[in-house]
């Protein structure tokens, strides 16, 4: 193969001085285009050379452009793409160390099987053929089917290697019939687009964070030494120019360095901190009236002794094959008295009619929620024509500086103004008379108690500082928009407390009108295709867009305890299914058996307990590219592609609005097939006809399928303009990434969709392109932006853990503040002998979750977890910069070294998350010894989505000493006393370079 053009000591010194520079804000990687542009002009000198555009998979995004060079059929090195609009050329640290993976000697490059019992250090594995991998996982899968039920078993995957999460969901609906799809999304992005589904629009947590908007409010996330959320290049410029930066969160983040305001809030409390900022808007009057009045339920009237009435809907993401009863306290003409109101009631009144008391004219109207005729009353519904053209003078001068229309607000018409304050007589069918009052003064009541001082006391961060950030976000500088939205991230979802911090969130958003405006809460980008992924156009690979029907989707692991995963549809409740894997044998309920595809039993729950259950299991197997800390408990073990040996399109999952590929630049090694091949491959041992070889979305010309056949058929179907996907492909490596608010500007290139048609979906894989929506407003039982969840209040009718509202009423209907479960104040008395608050899930440079650790360059920039602590508080314990230390909870313990920061508050440690070791010769990889979910509460979960409490959880810090060590060494071992590598210069990560012998040469060549 050709020689690599960057040495490990260029790359750690290119990677060093770009961290150096983004800290600084500079937004400039001169030291690394140095070191990449020395090795393009000594590859241009070479013979045969070829340059390939694609899409990098170093992180989980696939959305950052670059240059693939190939020399002898292997890739020799890859380069950030400068045309590519979202990240301008930058190509992360983790994306050029990726080609590592692709060539570790240790890749698995063969299908393999267990021959020794679990539990076994050395699970014993040995080659087989793929018709024996197929054959054996469908006997097993199959034969535990039919004893025990679909339900008994499950599918996991995490944060999508090369399109894996496509493969698993069709896996679970195709050939296991389960509804127990196990996904990362569940503590990821997950809660935020759950939560977004209950307001207004699946993902629209999502900010359009390219717009440059002149305030950019960066809320528990950091996107700049990560491309996952959003391009790390795109980030830092954009707080970097923007008149005002403002940074919530509990450490001072590396970007967060330059914020003008810091609102440093303790851990846990970002519901309390969105409220407040509602609080703020409200008492300086920066509400948005009009899209308050017109396209929120604020004004619809709450009856709150009245009982729910309402009737049968179906669930947001499954059809109608899944309905549930919807019951609400909101006022509909189905419950009046019709002497009530000044229009002809037909029969017993249409319960898709919410009254509004019209202010302006003394007297009930209403405003009609139903899809096929939405109107306020007297209303004729039109796409809105009035509007203007965005402003993007902010912007690069370049091909992501495209300028959308966004629509005017319309006005009512007849001219309307629905009350949002007051108490109003209503008189119900049965006679009786209630008092109703608008959801906005419940809303502003409730408000009442996050005063700025209440606040302050709550979070911990200052009055002032608080107000002065809000307001000055608030404020707009157009008249006509908000200044942008919240670009808020993984931290709101990981306190036990997730779906209410990101309601919270929402609601500021929508009090100043910044849904779907010009940087503010927009969603993921609207495009040519669905979804992104190979074949993804294939019924069965729509990534969690359906689940099975209504009977078997009662039976979902956590159905039971959480409810509105059975109104979500989209994923299992993890720690239940875990549960049910550790019971009996006999039991009801168990689950016998399952596959795992790039995911990984420790990114939610307990880490431990979620190993115990894999280990009980009848059957399991798992496609990865090497073995991972789960695949030690797996039977079988199937070889997959790197993202440089697989096609496949990427739309922006975010709101950066761009659509890309990924283009197969080489051949994959041994036997490796991408995901989607073998799902259908396997699907013929199980007897599905969907993907026999008359499947017309596969060309098998006679033969076994072969990875060069599954290409894109989404030109085939439409969604493309090309007529092949040969004819997309040429064209992407000539354009480059493409601009979807170019490419569609009637819906990705509109803003406030809901005022044009275009924002209603009942399901969010229908895109615009596909589907000629016009219908108004947004996808919920109201087709407002609820400030009033109707579908919260439809499964929790009681109100039990919401505020009171009025005298002996409950709800939890309006996102309401609740203290993080294991936080310092709710769990108190745990704190006095854990005094420290643990938090964690920071972004690092080099690794993106739990990948990348047996990368060399990677290794040796980062060799070991690092715990930030502040020194005040680390001088009290007698700790030093890089001591091992305990780290110890009521759950268990783990170490990890110690990193001084001053900018973590004193009682709270940022830990790093599902560290592992691969160089130990051990089934589980040596886990438990620092992964810092062994050590959480699996148990304390939100209660809506079941998203675990994996940061804001009482530890205690102390040094690790030979004393206190197993084996006598404060550094982490292996069972047989091998030390983990903790040093950049530990000989074994030479093992691990390209063209090295590797650990078992054995077994993957």
């Amino acid at each position: 193969m050709g020689k690599l053009m960057m040495t490990r000591r260029a790359f750690a010194k290119a990677a060093a001085v770009s961290g150096a520079a983004i800290a600084l804000g500079t937004g400039t990687t001169s030291a690394l285009a140095e070191t990449t542009e020395a090795a393009k002009t000594q590859s241009a000198d070479s013979q045969g050379v070829k340059k390939v555009r694609s899409c990098c998979r170093g992180c989980g995004k696939v959305e950052c452009g670059v240059w693939v060079y190939v020399q002898d059929g292997k890739v020799i090195r890859t380069e950030g793409d400068e045309e590519c609009f979202l990240t301008m050329g930058n190509h992360c640290s983790k994306g050029q160390a990726s080609i590592q993976a692709a060539y570790h000697p240790d890749r698995i490059k063969y299908p393999m099987k267990r021959t020794n019992p679990k539990g076994s250090e050395d699970p014993g594995w040995v080659r087989i053929s793929w018709d024996e991998a197929y054959q054996t996982i469908a006997d097993n899968i199959m034969q535990i089917r039919d004893k025990y039920g679909p339900e008994s078993l499950f599918t996991w995957c995490g944060t999508g290697r090369q399109w894996c999460m496509q493969s698993d969901a069709g896996m679970a609906l195709e050939l296991f019939g389960t509804p127990n799809i196990i996904a990362a999304y569940q503590v990821c992005k997950g809660p935020r687009h759950f939560a977004s589904r209950l307001d207004n629009v699946q993902a629209y947590s999502w900010s359009e964070v390219i717009n440059h908007s002149n305030v950019f409010v960066q809320w528990a996330t950091d996107q700049s030494i990560s491309n996952y959320d959003d391009a790390s290049r795109t980030v830092v410029d954009v707080a970097r120019q923007a008149d005002t930066f403002i940074s919530v969160d509990p450490r001072e983040t590396n970007l967060g360095r330059k914020a003008k305001y810091w609102l440093n809030l303790r851990p846990g409390t970002d519901n309390a901190m969105a409220l407040g900022w509602c609080k703020v808007i409200l008492d300086h009057d920066l509400q948005d009236d009009l899209f308050i009045k017109r396209w929120t339920n604020a004004p619809f009237i709450v009856v709150p002794d009245m009982e729910p009435t309402g009737y049968e809907e179906q669930v947001q993401n499954g059809g109608g094959a899944k309905p549930y009863d919807y019951r609400t306290r909101l006022l509909t003409e189905a419950d009046i008295d019709p002497s009530m109101v000044d229009w002809e009631v037909e029969g017993d009144g249409n319960p898709l009619r919410y009254l509004v008391y019209d202010q302006l004219n003394g007297r009930w109207t209403y405003w009609q929620a139903d899809p096929a005729d939405a109107h306020w009353e007297g209303e004729t519904w039109a796409k809105q024509t009035s509007g203007f053209t965005q402003d993007v003078s902010r912007m690069r001068d370049d091909a992501g500086k495209v300028a959308g229309w966004v629509a005017d607000l319309s006005e009512f018409d007849p001219l309307i103004d629905p009350a949002l304050y007051g108490e109003f007589d209503v008189v119900l069918k049965d006679g009786s008379v209630h008092t109703g009052r608008p959801t906005w003064d419940i809303w502003a009541e409730y408000l009442g108690n996050f005063t700025l001082d209440k606040v302050s006391e709550i979070t911990g961060v200052d009055a002032q500082l608080i107000e002065d950030a809000c307001v000055e976000w608030a404020t707009r500088v157009d008249p006509r928009i908000p200044n942008g939205g919240i670009n808020y991230g993984l931290g709101t979802e990981h306190a036990g407390n997730s779906t209410q911090n990101c309601r919270a969130i929402m609601a500021a958003c929508a009090m100043v009108g910044a849904i779907d405006t010009p940087g503010g809460q927009r969603g993921a980008t609207n495009g040519w295709t669905e979804q992104s992924g190979p074949c993804s156009m294939l019924p069965s690979m729509a990534a969690f867009a359906f689940m099975p029907d209504a009977e078997l989707s009662l039976k979902m692991a956590g159905n039971d305890k959480m409810p509105l995963l059975y109104w979500y549809s989209v994923w299992c409740d993890c720690n239940a299914a875990m549960e049910a894997a550790h019971q009996e044998p006999d039991a009801p309920y168990r689950i016998h058996g399952g596959m795992i595809g790039s995911g990984d039993h420790m990114s939610m729950g307990n880490a431990r307990y979620n190993w115990e259950a894999l280990t009980m299991l009848d059957f399991l197997f798992e496609a990865n590219l090497w073995h991972s800390p789960t695949s030690g408990a797996a039977d079988i073990l199937l070889p997959v592609c790197h993202w440089t040996e697989i096609n496949a399109f990427r739309i922006a999952q975010g709101s950066g609005g761009s659509f890309s590929l990924c283009i197969k630049a080489v051949d994959p090694p041994g036997e490796c097939k991408s995901d989607p091949l073998y799902f259908m491959e396997l699907s013929k041992y199980f007897g599905v006809p969907a993907f026999d070889g008359d499947d017309p979305w596969l060309e098998k010309s006679g033969k076994d399928m072969e990875i060069e056949n599954l290409t894109i058929q989404c030109c085939q179907q439409g969604c493309a303009p090309f007529d092949t996907w040969e004819e997309l492909a040429a064209a992407y490596q000539e354009h480059g990434t493409w601009n979807m608010k170019k490419e569609i500007p009637q819906d990705w290139g509109t803003y406030r969709r809901f005022e044009v048609g275009q924002a209603y979906r009942k399901a969010p894989h229908q895109q615009p392109a596909q589907l000629d929506i016009n219908i108004p407003g947004f996808p919920t039982p109201t087709m407002k932006h609820e400030l009033w969840c109707t579908s919260i209040e439809s499964y929790y009718p009681d109100g039990t853990d919401g505020p009171e509202l009025a005298p002996g009423f409950k709800s939890e209907a309006l996102p309401y503040y609740q203290e993080p479960p294991h936080g310092s104040v709710a769990d108190a008395k745990t704190y006095e002998e854990y005094p420290f608050t643990c938090i964690t899930g920071r972004r690092i440079p080099v690794y993106f979750h739990s990948e990348h650790r047996q990368l060399p360059w990677c290794r040796e920039l980062w060799p070991v977890p690092r715990m930030e602590i502040n020194p005040v508080d680390a001088a009290e314990l007698g700790l030093e910069q890089g001591d091992w230390v305990w780290i110890e909870s009521p759950w268990g313990k783990v170490r990890q070294t110690v990193d001084l920061y001053y900018g973590i508050a004193p009682g709270t440690i940022n830990a790093e998350h599902q560290w592992w070791y691969p160089e130990l010769a051990q089934a589980d990889k040596g886990y438990e010894l620092s992964c810092i979910n062994c050590i959480t509460d699996r148990t304390t979960q939100d209660k809506y989505n079941g998203s675990s409490n994996v940061r804001t959880y009482p530890v205690k810090v102390y040094k690790a000493t030979p004393e206190n060590s197993p084996f006598g060494n404060p550094v982490p071992c292996g069972n047989d006393g091998t030390e983990i590598i903790h040093d950049s210069s530990d000989p074994r990560l030479k093992l691990w370079e390209i063209g090295a012998a590797g650990v078992h040469p054995d077994l993957f060549e």
